[in-house]
């Protein structure tokens, strides 16, 4: 795609140095175009069409798409962008104040990445040390019994979602609304086991499994068939899952911690490093402003 890119912005470049504008002005050898004195080199061209997502690149893929984009984004972007610098928006002290924030957030954001590298490393022995001192955490019922509620629009699942918090039984609601048989029996779909269920029922499964107390209801899982909420009725039995189908929870798990203190630690350094002074007094006036509020 970046040889066919390359292919059409070097077409656009030579027919656009071909030709004049004001008068006897010639184009340079690698300006693509010159809004009121401001040039765009090819160069830039072909910047700004690597920043597009996929979606917008995929449009850049025939003459008539790299045309359009010239005109319609690069030209038209420039051209706002002057008007708006006539108009004084360069100088609104609003807008400069989100351009700092913005500037200052990209520039911590460059810090941490820089300060983070290579600190979320885990190895698989910490993954099995993990796995063994907190079994707890993977042994899970070996069947359960779970009824639902499914309906199939938002608005008839607020409905439901509206008379559960106000107290309603949850086997008389999924008599009244569910879409399927179970509504003959309260939502009941009695005992099952992990892995019994459709790979389309992968997130209704894990939300079911994810209860641990009887009568705990889920959140909102939504599959090919509708919106559900799950209640367990009992568990029986207990599974240890096997590693390997935690091992990638528990790595991604590490890794977050491992991040955050790390970013803690270098956060605690760089205030020990700085000279602080906070105004108590002031702070305590602000306090009691609050207060009043």
């Amino acid at each position: 795609m970046k040889t066919t890119l390359f292919i059409f912005c070097f077409l656009v470049l030579i027919g656009l140095i071909q030709c004049k504008k004001s008068g006897d002005e010639t184009l340079g050898r690698k300006e693509l175009v010159r809004i009121n004195g401001r040039s765009i080199t090819i160069e830039e061209f072909r910047q700004l069409s690597e920043k597009q997502p996929l979606e917008g690149k995929m449009r850049l893929i025939d003459e008539k798409g790299m045309r359009d984009f010239l005109e319609n984004y690069v030209i038209t972007r420039e051209v706002l962008y002057q008007e708006a610098k006539k108009r004084g928006f360069d100088k609104n002290e609003e807008i400069l104040a989100k351009v700092e924030d913005f500037r200052r957030a990209m520039m911590i954001d460059g810090l941490i990445e820089e300060v983070l590298k290579g600190r979320g490393e885990v190895t698989e022995e910490e993954i099995q040390k993990y796995y063994r001192e907190n079994k707890a955490l993977f042994t899970e019922p070996l069947e359960i019994k779970i009824r639902h509620i499914v309906v199939n629009s938002e608005p008839v699942l607020k409905e439901v979602l509206t008379r559960l918090s106000r107290g309603e039984s949850f086997e008389k609601l999924a008599s009244t609304y569910n879409i399927d048989r179970s509504r003959e029996d309260g939502g009941n779909l009695g005992f099952i086991r992990r892995g019994q269920l459709a790979p389309s029922f992968a997130q209704f499964e894990e939300a079911a499994f994810s209860l641990r107390n009887k009568g705990d209801i889920s959140e909102v899982v939504r599959t090919p068939y509708g919106f559900h909420l799950i209640q367990l009725d009992e568990m029986r039995g207990t599974h240890l899952r096997p590693l390997d189908q935690v091992k990638e929870k528990i790595r991604f798990f590490l890794q977050a911690k491992k991040r955050q203190e790390a970013y803690l630690e270098y956060v605690r350094e760089a205030k020990g490093r700085a000279k602080i002074l906070i105004n108590e007094k002031l702070w305590a006036e602000e306090e009691r402003k609050g207060e009043r509020r």
